[in-house]
C-alpha cells in the first residue's frame, strides 16, 4: 500500500508538471523566439518486493527545449540577407526615381541644350535663339543643382542611418552580453538548462542579424561569443562587449560617416567588414550605387564642360572676340586627413581639368591674338582623348618617403596610379594634380589628402556665360594654319554647328586604343543602365531571400513552434493521467482504511 501510494503521488506530481509545461507552451504561443518545451518523463527505479521487482512510479527528469541549432543558424543568416536586400532596394529606388526619370533627367536637359545649339546654328543671327541657348544652359545648371541636392540629402540620410543602426546594434550586443552572464550563473549552479534565457538570447541574436552579419559560437560554459560576419572581430566575449562606433571619416570635411571598432586599443575602420543586414545594405548602397552614380555624373559633367568650352574657344562672338568659358572648369582643392602630421590643410593642392593641347590655345581677344596660331580644329580630337581619360573615381594623395606625392584610387589604396614630384604638377587619369603651391616643410611622409573631382563638379556646376552676344557662333577665317585667325562674317554658323555636333561625338571613357568610346548622352545612359541594373538585381535578391527566410522560418515553426492543437491534445491526456493518479492515491487510502478496520 505504501508503494501504491508512492506511485500515485509520483504520478500526480509528474502529470502536474507536464500540465504546467503544456500551459507554458500555450501561454507563449505568440512570444517571438519561444521554443516549444517538453517534459521528459522517466520511470523511477523499481523496488524488490519479495522475489519480484515492482515499479516506483514516474518523475519529470527535465524540461527540454525543442530546438535545432542548425536551423537557428540558417535563420540568422537568412534574416541578415533578407534585411540587407530589403533595405538596399528601398534606398536604391530613391536614387533610381531621380536619375532614371523619363521627364526630368539631366539627359533630357542636355539634349535640350544641344537642340538649342542646333536651333541657333539654323538661325545664327536670331536674338531669341541666342537667348534660348542661355536659358537652356541655365536650366541644365538648375537641374544639376537639384540633383546634387537630392544626392547630398541621400548621403546625409546614409550617414544618419549608419549612426542609428550602430546604436541599435550596440543595444543588442549589450542585451546578449547580459543574458550570457545570466546563463553562465544558471548553468554553474547545476540547475537544469535555463530555457527561457536561451530563447531570449537566440531572439536577441536574430534581432542583431537584422542589422549586420554575424557569426556565433557557444562555449562550454553556455556563454555565446559573437563575431563580425567574417569572423575577424569579436563583438561579444565572456569578458567584454566591443561596441561599434559611428563617426566621421578621417577626411572630416568630406561629411562621410564610417563604422569603427576598438581593435587592440586602436580605433579601426570596419565599414568594409560588414556585408549584410541593414547596416551592410546601407554601406553597399553607398559604395556601389550612390558613390558610383555621383562619380559617373561628375565624369559626364566634366566632359561636357571641357568639350563645350574647348569648342567654344574655337569661335568668335558678335563682337569679334574669341569665345570664352560657357561653364566654369573644375578647380578643386584637397581635404586633409585628421591623422596628418604636416600643417598643409589641402588648400594648396589643386586638381583641375582643362584639356592641354600643344600650340597656342584660345580664348583670345583681337589684342592678344598671336602672330602665328598653331592649334588647329583637328586638335579637338586630342582634347577629346584627354576628356576620355577621366575616370569615375575618388583619389587619395599620399606623401611618400621621398617627399613626393603618390596618387591612389580610393577604392584600391595599394596601387599607385601616378607620382608627382614635390613642387610640380602632373596628370593622373586625365586630371591635373598641381602641388606647386605646397610650401616646403608643410607635408610629412604618410600625410594623406582626399580629392573628389567628380563630386566637386556636381556640386559646383555653373554657367559662366550670361550675355547672348558672347556666344561664339562664328568660325575662323581664313585657315588658321596659315595666318592669324580672324572671325568669320556675321551670320556664319560654323562654330555653333560644331557645338551642336558634340552631342554625337564620342568624348568619354577611352577604349584600349585611347579613343573615346561614349558620347555625353551615351555616358548618361550607361549610368542610368547601371542604376537600373543595380535596382533589378537587388529586387531579385530581395524576393529570393524573402522566400528563403520564410521557408526556414516555417521549418523552425514546424519543429520548435507551439501548435495549439497538439497542446490541447496533450492537456487532455495529462489531465486524464492526473485524474487517474488521484484514483491510485484514493485506492491506496481505501486499502489502508480496510486494513485498519480489520485490525480493530
Amino acid at each position: 500500500m505504501a508503494n501504491l501510494l508512492t506511485i500515485g503521488i509520483s504520478a500526480a506530481s509528474t502529470f502536474q508538471k507536464a500540465i504546467e509545461v503544456t500551459g507554458n507552451n500555450t501561454a507563449n504561443v505568440s512570444t517571438p523566439g519561444y521554443n516549444r518545451q517538453r517534459a521528459e518523463i522517466i520511470s523511477n527505479s523499481a523496488g524488490l518486493v519479495g522475489n519480484a521487482y515492482t515499479g516506483g512510479g514516474s518523475t519529470v527528469e527535465s524540461v527540454q527545449r525543442i530546438y535545432a541549432s542548425y536551423i537557428q543558424t540558417q535563420l540568422v543568416s537568412a534574416n541578415s540577407l533578407k534585411s540587407r536586400y530589403d533595405e538596399q532596394l528601398s534606398l536604391a529606388q530613391q536614387v533610381e526615381g531621380v536619375v532614371a526619370s523619363n521627364d526630368g533627367s539631366i539627359q533630357n536637359f542636355m539634349q535640350n541644350l544641344f537642340d538649342s545649339f542646333q536651333n541657333l546654328a539654323n538661325n545664327p543671327t536670331d536674338t531669341s535663339s541666342r537667348q534660348q541657348v542661355i536659358d537652356q544652359s541655365n536650366n541644365l545648371q538648375t537641374m544639376v543643382g537639384n540633383l546634387s541636392g537630392v544626392l547630398k540629402d541621400t548621403q546625409k540620410q546614409v550617414n544618419d542611418q549608419i549612426s542609428g543602426l550602430t546604436t541599435e546594434i550596440n543595444n543588442r550586443l549589450d542585451t546578449i552580453y547580459q543574458i550570457n552572464k545570466q546563463v553562465s550563473v544558471a548553468q554553474s549552479s547545476g540547475a537544469q538548462s535555463p530555457n527561457e534565457l536561451l530563447d531570449q538570447r537566440d531572439q536577441a541574436i536574430l534581432e542583431l542579424s537584422k542589422y549586420m552579419d554575424i557569426k556565433t559560437y557557444t562555449q562550454s560554459d553556455g556563454e555565446m561569443v559573437v563575431y563580425t560576419g567574417n569572423g575577424k572581430y569579436p563583438l561579444v566575449t565572456s569578458n567584454t562587449v566591443n561596441h561599434l562606433q559611428a563617426s566621421s571619416s578621417e577626411f572630416t570635411d568630406e561629411g562621410r560617416t564610417e563604422v569603427y571598432m576598438d581593435v587592440s586599443g586602436q580605433k579601426t575602420m570596419v565599414s568594409s567588414q560588414i556585408k549584410s543586414g541593414q547596416l551592410g545594405a546601407v554601406l553597399d548602397f553607398r559604395s556601389n550605387m550612390l558613390d558610383k552614380t555621383v562619380n559617373d555624373l561628375g565624369v559626364m559633367l566634366n566632359g561636357l564642360v571641357a568639350g563645350v568650352n574647348w569648342q567654344h574657344y574655337q569661335g568668335y562672338d558678335e563682337n569679334g572676340d574669341a569665345g570664352g568659358n560657357v561653364y566654369t572648369p573644375l578647380n578643386l582643392t584637397a581635404d586633409k586627413s585628421v591623422k596628418n602630421v604636416g600643417t598643409e590643410d589641402g588648400s594648396n593642392i589643386v586638381v583641375s581639368f582643362k584639356p592641354a593641347i600643344a600650340g597656342n590655345q584660345p580664348p583670345y581677344t583681337p589684342a592678344t591674338q598671336p602672330a602665328t596660331y598653331t592649334a588647329k580644329q583637328t586638335d579637338l580630337a586630342t582634347a577629346n582623348a584627354a576628356i576620355g581619360n577621366l575616370q569615375p573615381k575618388d583619389y587619395i594623395v599620399k606623401v611618400n618617403s621621398g617627399g613626393n606625392f603618390e596618387v591612389y584610387d580610393r577604392n584600391n589604396p595599394t596601387t599607385v596610379l601616378g607620382t608627382v614630384a614635390f613642387g610640380s604638377s602632373g596628370q593622373v587619369d586625365g586630371w591635373n594634380f598641381d602641388f606647386s603651391s605646397v610650401a616646403a616643410g608643410t607635408v610629412q611622409a604618410g600625410d594623406k589628402f582626399l580629392i573628389q573631382p567628380n563630386q566637386g563638379m556636381l556640386d559646383n556646376f555653373k554657367t559662366e556665360i550670361s550675355d547672348p552676344n558672347k556666344l561664339a557662333t562664328r568660325g575662323q577665317s581664313p585657315d588658321p594654319a596659315d595666318v592669324a585667325p580672324t572671325a568669320a562674317a556675321i551670320g556664319d554658323n560654323t562654330n555653333i554647328a560644331n557645338l551642336a555636333s558634340l552631342s554625337d561625338k564620342k568624348l568619354l571613357f577611352n577604349d584600349a586604343s585611347g579613343n573615346p568610346a561614349q558620347t555625353l548622352l551615351g555616358g548618361y545612359s550607361l549610368m542610368s543602365t547601371h542604376v537600373g541594373a543595380y535596382v533589378q538585381a537587388t529586387q531579385t535578391q530581395s524576393v529570393a531571400q524573402t522566400n528563403v527566410y520564410k521557408q526556414i522560418s516555417d521549418r523552425r515553426e514546424s519543429m520548435s513552434g507551439v501548435s495549439l492543437d497538439e497542446e490541447a491534445a496533450n492537456l487532455i491526456k495529462f489531465q486524464q493521467a492526473y485524474q487517474a493518479s488521484a484514483q491510485i492515491i484514493q485506492a491506496s487510502r481505501t486499502l489502508f482504511d480496510t486494513l485498519i478496520g480489520a485490525i480493530r
